[in-house]
């Protein structure tokens, strides 16, 4: 009963709201897709079709105002390049009704990033599809945490959520993603609010952040780990006192542990990424694996991509993989790529890798610009710290995702994307305040100076007006 209340009274004022103004059609939108209130709830409510209404909403909506995608940024441009790609592929692809199917998937997905550029033309309309975005994962995601801390360390979360990420491995990386995000939030959430909850939103955002991690923790994900490692050294890396930085996680994790002990069945099993070599037992696919089994299907990828030079199809790894299999079924049939790199490679070919390279360098490049633009001075200080936070915390997610998902088949999960276009969108911003002319202070008539050292005219000059 109160899970329906509580989406009720977001899903009923939030609708009312779509239909006034695009920007909420597209909050709504991504609260709808990230948070997945029809999997959350005790009743069926997919038969409504609310995600298709709002986007149906938030395009008639955007599209009768003038607010058209954007695909000026060069980011957009090569999401659009590889939608394009992707429909290329089809003409070579392995399964072309499963290739149709995605395509459609991944459309729909490039054209909300899309409006998050066009929607979110300044600091507080992105930081509120920030805050949408990860507070809706984060949300589940801190409340698993909790059970976590709860429990002692003795819960284990073998599935995710729906959607990309409904394994284990999946909602770790996925969790990994937010965390940065989650900060951001708490450091800027000033930005559009200052009432009397002002510090208990930021301590409730502070919070998730570590009830985040317990929660990579109790997916025993290895993956998860390394994303995770990776995540927080280039937060530390990104920070202008790293030595501060680096004592503060000390000091963090010491109590971290003291709060809630870590399992030793969790160090075991990260002992095994050492000892790759191993056979080890993979509960949720409850069949014996060993480690060596990732290059394995990195190599049947290059295979694939030689045979196919425009790729095998979108999300068609699994399908052609027996065809290229050369261990002959020694790690099952019908295998994933574990590899979102290798993935977009077999799947798209070349130029689609190309592609995906490029928008990840284009992605850092940005974030690194937006840095040096947060030191100009004719900014508000709150948008500085904004921008600055905001680059720093994308930086440290899609590493976190770049190298977690190099062991997952993840290329075309919707936070990724939708990373990209808060890029895209805050490269853009920061752009339009760096040539924003600054206005010069106009000097009061008169009062600036007191009246005994005022200029005065000559006494010759007062007696010949007068005369006039």
């Amino acid at each position: 009963m109160l899970r329906s209340l509580l989406v009720l009274s977001i899903l009923v004022p939030g609708l009312v709201a779509a239909l006034a103004s695009s920007y909420w059609a597209l909050l709504m939108y991504l609260w709808f897709a990230l948070f997945r209130p029809q999997d959350w709830l005790w009743i069926d409510i997919t038969s409504l079709r609310v995600s298709m209404v709002l986007g149906v909403v938030l395009m008639v909506r955007s599209v009768t105002t003038g607010i058209l995608p954007n695909i000026t940024n060069p980011i957009t441009l090569g999401m659009l390049l590889l939608v394009g790609s992707s429909i290329v592929t089809q003409s070579d692809a392995v399964r072309p009704d499963i290739g149709w199917n995605w395509i459609d998937v991944f459309s729909r997905l490039v054209l909300s990033c899309m409006m998050v550029v066009a929607l979110a033309g300044d600091a507080k309309k992105l930081f509120g599809v920030l805050t949408v975005i990860c507070g809706s994962m984060g949300f589940h995601a801190s409340k698993a945490g909790l059970m976590f801390m709860l429990t002692a360390g003795r819960a284990r979360f073998d599935q995710g959520l729906s959607g990309a990420f409904v394994d284990n491995n999946g909602y770790a990386l996925g969790t990994v993603m937010i965390m940065p995000l989650l900060l951001v939030s708490a450091q800027n959430i000033d930005l559009v609010y200052s009432g009397p909850l002002l510090k208990w939103i930021r301590r409730a955002f502070y919070a998730s952040v570590p009830l985040c991690a317990f929660t990579v923790i109790g997916t025993y994900s290895r993956g998860g780990f390394v994303a995770l490692s990776a995540a927080v050294l280039t937060f530390i890396l990104l920070q202008r006192r790293r030595f501060t930085a680096m004592a503060g996680l000390v000091v963090f994790i010491t109590l971290f542990l003291a709060v809630v002990p870590i399992p030793q069945r969790y160090f075991d099993r990260l002992q095994t990424i050492r000892t790759y070599n191993q056979e080890t037992h993979e509960d949720a696919e409850g069949a014996r694996e060993s480690a060596q089994s990732r290059p394995h299907f990195w190599r049947v990828g290059l295979l694939m991509v030689a045979a196919h030079p425009l790729g095998v199809g979108l999300k068609q790894y699994e399908a052609a993989y027996d065809r290229f299999d050369f261990s002959f079924g020694r790690y099952g049939h019908h295998r994933a790529v574990h590899n979102s790199h290798v993935q977009v490679l077999a799947e798209l070919g070349y130029f689609g890798a190309i592609v995906w390279l490029g928008i990840f360098a284009y992605a850092y490049l940005a974030c690194m610009r937006v840095r040096v633009r947060a030191n100009n001075e004719n900014m508000a200080p709150d948008v500085k710290r904004f921008l600055l936070t905001m680059a720093n915390g994308l930086l440290t997610s899609m590493t976190g995702f770049a190298i977690g998902g190099a062991f997952l088949s993840l290329a075309y999960n919707d936070l990724t994307w939708l990373t990209f276009g808060m890029v895209a969108a805050l490269d853009r911003i920061s752009t339009q305040l760096c040539e924003e002319p600054v206005a010069q202070p106009v000097a009061p008539l008169g009062a600036a100076v007191p009246l005994a050292f005022r200029a005065v005219p000559s006494y010759r000059a007062m007696n010949a007006e007068g005369h006039r």
